[in-house]
């Protein structure tokens, strides 16, 4: 049939009328993930007339995009010999993505109905710790032998090649499953059918071992601009391989969490459309409560100071100026430094470096933002913006002027400071660095930035009353 553009109403048509020759021509027609998207809004019922009149090898990709609901209402519906039949058109790899979502009822029901080969596979990765790379590893990959000939490796691929998540990397072994060598398909192809694979396999490749952080391994794919790569055991025996697409997964679900974390929130376990209220207020609650506990630091630090306000009123005026100036003067720089560090562009031995850039950079923001608040302070009083019975004068306005601007100056300084030093501290210590994010860092710089206003006012001013 000529490609025209699919839509859900079109779909429901030909489930209505029972139209199997049509849908199937739109699988063949269609990617996956296109019609996951256009049979999103169809009910279950016409999920399973698709699911149960469409080979599986046309759906098994569109399951697995599939929203989470959607496919445990599928899996507790489909006949043990259709799930079976499904998964068995599906990488092991995304079939353990889905099963750790599952109920134990519908698990059982999953294992029970895949084949022995599938069953075993996952059962092996199902064993690795989460978010390590044996967790998302998989075990479909072609595997050469070191004294394969080229013609023999050609064959293997042919004949093995369709199960495979990927042929674009091969990977050799020895007699004992060591890995020992990777090779491109290009570079197999282009040689004489003669040559031997040790003769014109890469040794110099990059592996990953199964319990290795998989933001690690995020991170040597960046490093290498790799596509795939191989996952061994401890003392280098190849189990499985990693490629490009589950690894974008990775970096978008690891990015998610900093974000969240960044935030004061705790990470979401399910998308924000679908996660209750009671969750969403439950995930933000701690940090809320904690900075909230934490911000009667500065209330306690203002009532130290309730004789130096009672006598100079005026200085309150310009509190909430040098408390907001320190919170996003801090969490400029924590923020860059936290991306710097999930990029490893900067490590813990780079903290006086960064320390001595940031404080460069504060004395150039710090000494704008001062001369500015100067003058802006100067032109209030002038103009009669701010009145104030104790500074009647010109001496008395350019004094407040000048403790506000030196004020928000050293703010500046520390603030910076602070927003460097936290996330370093943190990585140091093994703790998350986004932990050490904005709404913490402003806590900080703001109770900071009072106790340098009010010692500044009380040792500049005090002389006056």
């Amino acid at each position: 049939m000529d490609k025209i553009m699919v839509t859900t109403k079109m779909l429901k048509k030909l489930i209505n009328e029972k139209n199997i020759l049509e849908l199937r021509n739109i699988f063949d027609e269609y990617n996956g993930v296109d019609i996951a998207e256009i049979a999103s809004s169809l009910t279950v019922p016409e999920l399973l007339f698709i699911f149960k009149t469409v080979p599986p090898s046309d759906t098994a990709e569109m399951f697995t995009y599939l929203e989470h609901d959607v496919k445990k209402k599928l899996i507790n519906d489909l006949s043990g010999e259709q799930l079976g039949n499904l998964l068995e058109f599906i990488y092991n790899d995304d079939i353990v993505d889905f099963i750790q979502e599952m109920p134990s009822n519908l698990v059982r029901k999953i294992l029970k109905s895949a084949h022995k080969e599938t069953r075993n596979e996952v059962n092996l990765l199902l064993n690795y710790a989460p978010n390590s790379a044996g967790s998302i590893m998989t075990t479909e990959y072609i595997e050469l032998k070191s004294f394969d000939s080229v013609s023999e490796a050609i064959n293997k691929i042919r004949k093995f090649g369709r199960e495979a998540e990927t042929i674009s990397y091969l990977y050799i072994v020895d007699d004992k499953r060591l890995l020992v060598g990777s090779l491109k398909l290009k570079e197999l192809l282009i040689a004489d059918e003669k040559e031997v694979v040790n003769d014109i396999m890469d040794t110099n490749f990059v592996s990953v071992t199964t319990h290795d952080d998989q933001e690690e391994v995020a991170q040597v794919f960046k490093k290498y601009d790799m596509s795939t790569l191989p996952v061994t055991t401890d003392d280098g025996r190849l189990v499985g391989i990693i490629t490009f697409d589950d690894i974008i997964d990775v970096i978008e679900e690891e990015t998610t969490e900093d974000i969240h974390k960044m935030a004061g929130v705790a990470a979401l376990d399910e998308q924000y459309i679908k996660t209750s209220n009671v969750t969403l207020a439950r995930k933000r609650l701690t940090w809320l409560l904690f900075l909230m506990v934490s911000a009667t630091l500065t209330g306690l630090i203002i009532n130290g100071y309730e004789g130096l306000l009672t006598h100079l009123p005026v200085l309150s005026i310009f509190v909430p100026m040098l408390m907001g100036t320190a919170g996003n003067a801090g969490s400029q720089v924590s923020v860059l430094i936290i991306r710097a560090l999930a990029l490893e562009e900067i490590s813990e031995s780079d903290y006086f470096i960064v320390v001595r850039k940031e404080l460069g950079v504060a004395l150039i923001v710090g000494g704008v933002l001062s001369v500015i608040a100067f003058i802006w302070i100067m032109f209030q009083f002038l103009t009669g913006m701010i009145s104030s019975s104790w500074a009647n004068t010109f001496e008395r306005e350019v004094l407040v002027a000048f403790v506000v601007a030196l004020s928000l100056y050293i703010t500046v300084l520390f603030s910076k400071t602070i927003g460097a030093t936290l996330p370093i501290l943190a990585k140091k210590l093994n703790i998350d660095p986004a932990l050490m994010a904005s709404a913490l860092v402003t806590t900080i710089a703001d109770s900071l930035a009072i106790i340098i206003y009010f010692v500044l006012a009380l040792s500049i001013l005090g002389n006056f009353f």
